[in-house]
């Protein structure tokens, strides 16, 4: 009979507070045996490394609760030679592998990579959804209008932008990954035209999802009553909204952006934005937060929101349950969701072709 894994959880102080759960814990000490580690705290570079090391000879799986390395060391090819029995890495990483792993040298050696960023998605999509319908309602403004102590005025004044009813606009979706695939989702019983524009997706699962294809971005945001931004930020997508994108929305648009501003030519956004073409609703700026006395944050036709689209407790829970949950399978070799492929790596950091 085999002996238990031993897993090696790497937590600082504020993940312990913040994101990390009982439950989670619980799942792996009941598979086997953990070394807990708080890397974080140890500032002294060589007493880190010796401390990961000396675990690390011992360790069947990795697990870092979110959000990134928690102080965990590069794997140089010295560390692997350490690593022996080692066959998961696990945690919430953002995609965030340069220059500490190499997805594709751990897959050779059969280890699991599993990063549960992407178990956000839910709460990412809702958001979004959410931001959605806060523009075709304009509901912020009716709020703040009825706590100032006004009611409504007549006929709500759409000043020509698209206004009312979510149900059968045309949504252009940037990007066909897990936020906008659950966005899709989400939307279905409001009976849209759903277009999309994403280059790493086949036709045969957009026409399962009942999602057509557009050729550019240009012609996706020509075709958008609802334009939402849901790609992630790599060396091949900065700017690639970009002001010819932006210009080609139609009058009276709603964009919608949830991912980060970096994909985004800003200037081109707030131009059209200030001279009341366009409506957006944002979760995310370059810098963050933008400065005290920035136009965006007074625009009337800007929602702003502080990053927060997957920033939830149930969502950082869920990162680290789902860690805990899938190293256990991986370890079992039973299927697992989050796993990240050297081809996921290479779209991330930009060389994937």
């Amino acid at each position: 009979m085999s002996e238990p894994p031993t897993f090696v959880l790497v937590a600082g102080a504020l993940a312990r507070e913040r994101f990390m759960t009982r439950d989670g814990v619980d799942l792996l000490s009941a598979a086997g045996r953990v070394i807990d580690l708080d890397l974080a705290a140890m500032t002294d570079e060589g007493e880190r490394e010796a401390t990961f090391d000396a675990a690390l000879a011992e360790a069947d799986a990795v697990v870092a609760a979110p959000w990134g390395r928690q102080g965990l060391p590069p794997f140089t090819p010295e560390r692997w030679e350490k690593a022996r029995a080692l066959r998961v890495i696990a945690g919430t990483f953002d995609n965030r592998f340069h220059g500490w792993l190499d997805v594709a040298e751990a897959n050779r050696r059969g280890v699991a990579v599993i990063d549960t960023s992407r178990s956000m998605t839910p709460s990412v999509a809702e958001f979004a959804l959410a931001m959605i319908l806060n523009l075709l309602r304009n509901i912020p403004d009716e709020v703040a209008r009825v706590r100032q102590g006004g009611w409504r005025d007549g006929w709500v004044d759409t000043r020509g932008f698209v206004a009312g009813d979510l149900a059968g606009r045309r949504v252009g979706l940037v990007g066909f990954g897990v936020i906008c695939r659950r966005l899709a989702e989400l939307m279905a019983p409001f009976r849209c035209t759903v277009q999309t524009y994403d280059p790493f997706v086949s036709d045969d699962e957009l026409r399962a999802r009942s999602v057509t294809r557009a050729a550019s971005l240009a012609e996706l945001a020509a075709a958008s009553e609802v334009f939402v931004v849901g790609i992630p930020p790599t060396p091949a997508t900065q700017q690639i909204i970009s002001r010819e994108v932006i210009d080609a929305l139609p009058r009276g648009a709603l964009f919608v952006l949830v991912t980060r501003m970096a994909v985004v030519e800003q200037e081109a956004l707030w131009r059209r934005t200030r001279a009341g073409e366009i409506r957006a609703a944002v979760d995310v700026f370059a810098p963050e937060p933008p400065p005290p006395d920035s136009p965006i944050r007074t625009d009337p036709n800007v929602i702003p929101t502080p990053h927060r689209a997957g920033d939830t407790a149930q969502a950082h829970h869920r990162c680290f349950v789902v860690a805990c949950t899938e190293t256990v399978a991986a370890l079992r070799k039973e299927p697992v969701q989050y796993a990240v492929s050297a081809r996921d790596a290479a779209i991330y950091a930009g060389t994937a072709v």
